[in-house]
């Protein structure tokens, strides 16, 4: 298990370890692309040979395990830009079929040209308004107490504690 260590910066500090963590963030995003960049084109100049091919996925599923917080974009840009690319749900891994072991020039250009991150942005921050939510569930469930679909398992108690919730006022 690793140790982790917190650092704590002062008040002057802060601003410009913010600076620091988003140049360190383009940082690492360019290096996953110049690492993906690199790993297609060994496989590019193999001349169609399979084992290269089946290296160039082996490093390619390594590299997307490699930074969790890119995985989903970094999966996103394979799909896009390796359209010989299979992603198998058995061994949550990718791979290509050795029929399709030659990697085209256009189609590693295109790959080398457009950057996982631009490929699939980063989602939209979508923090929680917690009265929002309560006051959709209430609103919703109102709606099927008029419209009752079959199964639907209602209980008033808790629709009266939902409003309750919703009415709380925060000093």
């Amino acid at each position: 298990m690793s140790k982790i260590i917190t650092t704590t910066y002062k008040c002057a500090q802060i601003d410009g370890a913010i600076v620091a963590v988003a140049k360190d963030a383009g940082s690492l995003q360019q290096k996953i692309h110049n690492v993906a960049v690199s790993i297609l084109k060994v496989w590019h100049d193999s001349n169609a040979d399979v084992e290269a091919m089946q290296k160039a996925f082996e490093r390619l599923n390594a590299l997307q395990s490699a930074s969790p917080y890119h995985a989903n974009a970094f999966a996103v840009w394979v799909g896009v830009q390796l359209p010989m690319a299979k992603w198998s749900d058995e061994s949550k891994a990718w791979y290509a079929h050795s029929d399709d072991a030659k990697l085209m020039g256009k189609v590693f250009i295109a790959a080398r040209d457009n950057p996982f991150w631009k490929v699939a942005p980063a989602p939209k921050v979508n923090p929680l308004d917690l009265a929002a939510e309560i006051a959709r569930l209430i609103k919703k469930v109102e709606k099927r107490i008029e419209t009752p679909v079959e199964g639907d398992v209602i209980e008033l108690a808790s629709l009266k504690f939902l409003r309750e919730a919703r009415d709380v006022q925060v000093a």
